[in-house]
């Protein structure tokens, strides 16, 4: 009897064993099975040949066309603060002035300085003709003539010098109120009323934006196809149905040391003042030739490592990711020199959701 219990203890291990072996087959391909049977949903569209306008498509960044820099000329408390960000302000318009009770002072004492020097200057004046009668008349030597020169020619030096003087303390009178050299807005202010500001210290910026550039980085290979005057369209994320017109203003002549590309700057009208320095910037320029071109929309395009790939799909409707060669921009929209031919299925959407090999389920475009 007591031979005859582990033989049952290990009959019923091993149905039990073969029991939950065979549920976990079951659960595993059942798995399997609906793995295959649930395609995942996409939108699909046939590749075609269209005539397409070349050009180049860059990105940049808005910046004024004037970026005035705004900081004190002599060092002080501000007294009084007249802008703020954002603010638009003309030329001219004060922004800020700092302490200015020491400069009004240093202008009063100026001024008293140039009525001494003038009365001065009167008195020996007057002398010099007493002296130069005399010495007509032979009752004074030339000596004494010369000596009365002397101290005329000090008093109008003394004089001079006492109206530098008051121009000067007017003048730092005048600066310590300090305005805005453009008709621009203000930007990047870090000054507050009442704070001890160093002379020379960046306060903020003024920045002329009746007018913008926008500025991009162009490789050499495409330098040839830009130009001073060459139209170019303009487009940000804040107005995405509203499109800029430009031309090329200012190229730089010299490539980057570090990344070798020219600098290239885009003069863009802005009298309402949509486009904000600090923006990014959707560049194009148009080529006068219109070609012929194999194009799929930019999004359907992936890239990695270096490579662009799209997924295709095949007659059995399983995603493949095939390898392609990019080709130029035409708006949003690349076209493909290799790897892609007219009327083949590709995906436009859930790209990040699909891997090759995946079934799919081809709903909308023209799939």
């Amino acid at each position: 009897m007591k031979r005859k219990m582990p033989m049952i203890l290990l009959g019923i291990c091993a149905v039990l064993a073969l029991a939950w072996g065979i549920e976990t087959w079951k659960s595993d391909n059942g798995q399997e099975e609906t793995t295959k049977t649930s395609p995942i949903s996409v939108t699909a569209a046939k590749a075609k040949v269209e005539e397409k306008q070349p050009g180049l498509s860059l990105t940049g960044t808005v910046e004024g066309v004037t970026s005035a820099i705004i900081s004190s000329r002599y060092s002080g408390q501000v007294e009084e603060l007249h802008a703020e960000n954002g603010q638009m302000v003309e030329i001219g318009e004060a922004l800020f002035r700092t302490d200015s009770q020491e400069l009004s002072n240093n202008v009063r004492m100026a001024e008293n300085g140039v009525r001494k020097a003038s009365v001065n200057n009167d008195n020996i004046e007057a002398n010099y003709r007493r002296v130069q009668r005399l010495y007509d008349l032979g009752a004074n030597s030339l000596q004494s003539l010369e000596a009365a020169q002397t101290q005329w020619a000090i008093s109008r030096s003394e004089m001079d010098d006492a109206a530098a003087n008051l121009a000067i303390a007017q003048k730092r009178l005048e600066d310590a109120t300090v305005t805005s050299p453009v008709t621009g807005m203000v930007a990047n202010k870090t000054v507050t009323l009442g704070q001890m500001v160093s002379a020379g210290t960046q306060l903020m910026t003024v920045e002329q934006i009746d007018a913008v550039y926008v500025v991009v980085q162009v490789e050499q290979k495409d330098i040839g196809k830009v130009d001073i005057g060459t139209p170019a369209t303009v487009k940000v994320d804040a107005y995405p149905d509203k499109v800029f017109a430009g031309e090329i203003a200012v190229m730089n002549p010299v490539a980057g040391r570090e990344n070798r590309l020219f600098a290239v700057k885009v003069r863009v009208e802005n009298p309402e003042f949509l486009l904000m320095p600090g923006m990014f910037a959707e560049l194009s320029l148009k080529e006068d030739a219109v070609k012929k071109a194999l194009t799929v929309p930019r999004a359907a395009v992936l890239f990695h490592k270096g490579q662009s790939y799209v997924y295709l799909v095949d007659e059995q409707g399983i995603a493949r990711k095939t390898n392609v060669t990019v080709g130029d921009m035409y708006d949003e929209e690349l076209s493909i020199e290799s790897g892609l031919r007219e009327g083949m299925l590709f995906i436009t959407d859930n790209l990040d959701k699909i891997k090759d090999g995946d079934r799919v389920a081809v709903y909308g475009g023209n799939g």
